[in-house]
């Protein structure tokens, strides 16, 4: 057969030659995306992974690879973000977290943060869209009552009994007013009295007189309430109870119920854990706490990503040189024996029974043998475990990472036949063995338990062990080596704690001869046994915590609750609500007749058009800047209490400045205009500020000008005292304590309001 040309062959070389470029080019891509990664630039090693994948996408390497570096790049990311956020470039923060999102679709901390910043954006635009979900329909579910009140306005009333007047006859006029039908139970007693409701709304008037007479009401539909007297029996028998469901999605109900219970015995609850849901029977104002209870607990426990590396690297060496005497193959006891003994050779024991009838034969002489050893043995074993495990707050996760060895537990013979007899019986020869057996882990077992805290931190439970198999390791009766690390750290978000210093060095020398030569220098050692073992284990563990979901605790969870205020207002008055009052045209003081003896003054709220200049030029050194957009509307009002009080010369009275219908109010200015007659002591704030961490200054001016100056959190309660005035008589007369101005905000927004006066006669 003529051979082939070598121009036949030029193909499958052209061939060969471009597989072996493509493998070359596959394998430098690979190492280009692991030396990448470890030098912490994520973004090109999930490039370079891309590359490969694209090239041979079942490459389990680089689809490991990938996923790690897509996690430790979406947190670079994710770190760019927060200072840029820092800086206030809003749009590089969301270029980050959508960088971020695109490389890790799972990071929870992306995903919430990136509808954050879609929801801020579509707030601005005005364009957003009410979602009808869960939380939309909790939120319509608690503005709609099966107690609900429909008088003909939310708008204040006015009505000021100066005089004492029967109860009877002020919730006949009330009931004209307001259009709700007003009946009385046969507890009810009536008594006269003087009070001054000018300014209050329906539900908070009847709140008002309900509280100072002892008394309590039962809706009995939206045009008719009966008063009952407050006593117990009344309460359990006639007050409104309610029957509402709730559905939770991240609270236990089981959990949730103790809670509840604890807080108040008498609630009824009942659970359901097929839907997760609790009910509760409960009067209006317990299923407003239950409310506030459930909206606050009933939140989404906080999530960290644990990234653990353990390394522990073992080495093992072992020297044993010399002679060593042996009696059989299997002896390694290194005993020297030698001399002369009688042995029977039948039954092992010599029977001769006369010293002098010891014959020659009977005699042994006892020589060991002699085993040259020349070993030598090293053991290197290095064991890395990088785990990376997604916790829930408060909850364990567990990695379990090695294998089972089975070692031997025990050893027992029987014999094959029963025998009679003491001796026969402790005799096993020709016995059957039984041998049991148990498994061991051996490898990597790590728990971590973290608790994330609300400003960030997290604090981590950490039991590790780790279990090796010795070298050199008998099987069935294997040596196993042990490192446990339980401790607890606190971390901040993203922080790497190191757990090192786990070294255990051990050195064994042992010497092995005859008894007097291996003292001797030089010659021992060449008659004897020299054995040399050296063991060193050192154990590494990193733990890096990262926090993917954060604990959703927003401002209204911190603010105190007020379950009357919300009772009243969200529960028997929702459906009008919804509606929406009609707000109030004037944004000045509520004009009222003056009262006999009094002389109360309605003073317009524009300061250009009730104050002086030098008031006005007061207001621009001393108060807040004024807001020049229009005040919204709002059911505030600002009264004084009492509205009328008589003292002697040099008496003290005290008047208060009182709020009603502030909600959402968090700074404001009040100038006040106090008489010649009176002298100013001390102004001290009420619990309208100090329930919220408030403050208030005062700043006197001329002409008896007084102004207070005053801000608060806005988010608690909206109704309260603003702050005491203390007044001691001067010269005899009428002395009228006059509101003449007032601007207030809730929030950025300008707010208008309402004002009485109140009027102190000096004898």
């Amino acid at each position: 057969m003529p051979p082939m040309p070598l121009s036949s062959f030029a193909p499958a070389r052209k061939i060969l030659a471009a597989a072996a470029i493509l493998l070359l080019a596959f394998g430098c891509t690979l190492h280009r995306a692991n030396k990448a990664f470890d030098e912490g630039r994520y973004d090109e090693a999930v490039a370079a992974y891309r590359e490969v994948l694209r090239s041979n996408p079942s490459d389990t390497k680089a689809r490991i690879g990938i996923r790690r570096a897509s996690q430790r790049a979406a947190e670079g990311h994710l770190s760019l973000a927060r200072q840029a956020e820092q800086r206030g470039r809003l749009d590089v923060v969301l270029t980050e977290v959508r960088k971020a999102l695109v490389l890790d679709p799972d990071n929870q901390i992306a995903q919430d943060w990136l509808i954050r910043l879609e929801q801020k954006a579509a707030r601005e635009k005005a364009e957003a869209d009410a979602v009808d979900d869960l939380e939309v329909m909790k939120a319509k579910a608690d503005t709609v009552s099966g107690v609900q009140l429909d008088p003909r306005s939310l708008e204040g009333f006015d009505m000021n009994f100066s005089r004492r007047t029967s109860l009877r006859e002020i919730f006949a006029l009330l009931s004209k007013a307001s259009g709700v039908n007003i009946i009385t139970h046969t507890s009810f007693q009536d008594q006269s009295i003087s009070i001054d409701l000018r300014g209050l709304p329906f539900h908070r008037i009847l709140d008002t007189l309900m509280l100072q007479n002892d008394l309590f009401y039962k809706v009995i539909d939206k045009n008719t309430i009966m008063v009952f007297k407050a006593t117990p029996q009344n309460r359990d028998l006639y007050e409104n109870q309610l029957l509402k469901t709730y559905y939770l999605s991240n609270a236990d109900p089981t959990e949730l119920r103790s809670t509840l219970s604890a807080l108040n015995p008498q609630l009824r609850v009942f659970t359901d854990k097929r839907i997760n849901a609790i009910i509760v029977k409960a009067k209006p104002l317990e299923l407003a706490i239950v409310d506030q209870v459930i909206r606050t607990l009933d939140k989404a426990k906080a999530e960290v990503m644990v990234y653990m590396e353990l390394m522990e690297v073992t080495e093992n060496s072992l020297e044993q040189v010399g002679l060593l005497p042996v009696i059989n193959a299997s002896d390694s006891s290194g005993t020297y024996r030698m001399g002369a003994t009688t042995v029977n050779n039948t039954s092992g024991m010599n029977t001769n029974s006369g010293f002098t009838k010891i014959h020659t034969a009977d005699i042994r002489v006892l020589f060991p043998n002699l085993a040259l050893d020349f070993l030598k043995g090293n053991g290197d074993a290095r064991l890395v475990a990088s785990p990376n495990v997604r916790v829930l707050s408060g909850e364990t996760g567990e990695v379990n990472i090695g294998e089972k060895i089975s070692t031997t537990q025990s050893q027992l013979s029987l014999p094959t036949t029963g025998t009679t007899g003491t001796a026969n019986a402790s005799s096993l020869l020709g016995g059957v063995g039984q041998t049991s057996f148990s498994y061991e882990d051996v490898g990597v077992k790590i728990k971590v338990e973290p608790r994330v805290h609300h400003n960030g931190e997290i604090t981590l439970k950490i039991a590790s062990l780790v279990t090796t198999l010795k070298s050199g390791s008998t099987p069935g009766r294997p040596d196993l080596g042990k490192r446990e690390i339980i401790t607890s750290a606190r971390l901040r978000d993203g922080e790497t704690a190191i757990f090192g210093g786990l070294l255990k060095d051990e050195e064994q020398k042992s010497l092995q001869g005859i008894w007097g030569l291996a003292d001797i220098p030089f010659i021992g050692r060449l008659v004897g046994n020299t054995r040399n073992s050296k063991a060193k284990t050192d154990v590494i563990l990193t733990i890096r915590a990262v926090l993917v979901r954060k604990p959703m605790i927003t401002d209204q969870d911190m603010a105190a609750f007020n379950p009357d205020e919300a009772a009243a207002q969200a529960s028997q008055f929702a459906a009008k609500a919804m509606k929406g009052a009609t707000p109030p045209a004037e944004t000045g003081p509520a004009a009222s007749a003056p009262q006999p003896g009094t002389s109360v003054q309605a003073v317009p709220a524009a300061p250009a058009q009730g104050a002086s200049a030098q008031a006005i030029q007061d207001k621009k050194s001393e108060g807040p800047a004024e807001d020049q957009r229009p005040p919204a509307a709002s059911d505030l009002v600002i009264f004084m209490s009492p509205v009328a009080a008589e003292i002697k010369a040099g008496e003290r009275v005290q008047i208060g400045l009182t709020v009603s219908g502030g909600r959402g109010l968090s700074s404001g200015t009040v100038e006040l205009r106090l008489p010649p007659g009176l002298k100013l002591g001390a102004v001290a704030p009420g619990d309208f500020l100090t329930a919220e961490a408030g403050s208030l200054e005062q700043f006197p001016g001329k002409d008896g000008v007084l102004k207070l100056v005053f801000k608060r959190n806005g988010a608690g309660v909206d109704s309260g005292l603003l702050a005491t005035l203390e007044f001691s008589g001067l010269t005899a007369g009428n002395a009228p304590v006059l509101i003449q101005s007032g601007q207030f905000l809730a929030g950025t927004t300008p707010i208008s309001g309402r004002w009485s006066n109140a009027l102190v006669t000096v004898q």
